[in-house]
């Protein structure tokens, strides 16, 4: 019962369905949730099955499981994960559905280093992703660096700190990071050094890294789907 409430609330966030006609805020009230409230949405991914139980929660697939709370609920929620868990938390939103696509987006760059990442801290790289900037040539040399040499240019990008203290992130030696750098400028012809190529160099990590971000959106918007009259539905599925 639970799981269709939830589902009904994606739908109803979704298609912007005038809540007090149908009765939903009243089913809302029965499963305590404050419709005058924004809610936040975090999304775990794990291959291990050990993602926690959680009162609204739903599967958004095998391996990850979307989770809605109120702000600042996902501290305390945050301190009693196991680990090897990966965490992509969207912002406070009434609109239940854009802060689960923004956790989506947020859990497509959790790495070894980062293992939960606030939407937040990536919304200014989003508008990037979004762009129509695309460099597949660029993007077909990048996946063919290792991954470590991949997330230090993705780290040193983000986070604009020195070189020794992304060495120290990264628990490498200063020359390392150099020198995974060099290796970036060498495959690509690109410097990351320079301003104008290392946004050419995110441009194309980003739309390389949240390449699946389409397929996981159709995933969430599937349970909106079933939630929908039949008519509805059919006409959508013709398009």
């Amino acid at each position: 019962m639970l799981e269709k409430f939830m589902h009904e609330w994606l739908y109803v966030s979704d298609y912007d369905v005038p809540v007090a006609d149908n009765g939903f805020d009243g089913r809302a009230k029965i499963n305590g949730v404050d419709l005058d409230i924004k809610y936040i949405a975090v999304v775990a991914s794990s291959e291990y099955n050990n993602l926690p139980e959680w009162r609204l929660a739903f599967n958004l697939d095998k391996s990850k499981r979307v989770y809605v709370m109120r702000p600042n609920k996902e501290k305390n929620f945050l301190t009693n994960l196991p680990k090897k868990i990966f965490i992509g938390i969207g912002r406070p939103h009434f609109d239940l559905s854009g802060s689960i696509k923004e956790a989506l987006f947020a859990l497509t760059l959790t790495n070894k280093f980062d293992a939960t990442v606030y939407y937040d801290e990536v919304a200014n790289m989003a508008n990037i992703m979004h762009s129509t900037l695309d460099y597949p040539a660029i993007r077909k040399k990048l996946s063919q660096i290792d991954e470590d040499t991949q997330l230090t240019l993705w780290l040193y990008a983000k986070d604009q700190v020195s070189m020794s203290s992304l060495a120290n992130i990264l628990m490498v030696h200063p020359k390392t990071v150099e020198y995974r750098l060099q290796k970036i400028k060498t495959v690509t012809e690109l410097d990351p050094h320079k301003g104008i190529d290392l946004l050419t160099l995110i441009a194309a990590f980003l739309k390389e890294r949240t390449d699946k971000l389409r397929i996981l959106e159709t995933e969430l918007q599937s349970f909106s789907n079933h939630m929908l009259p039949r008519d509805i539905t059919t006409s959508l599925s013709i398009k």
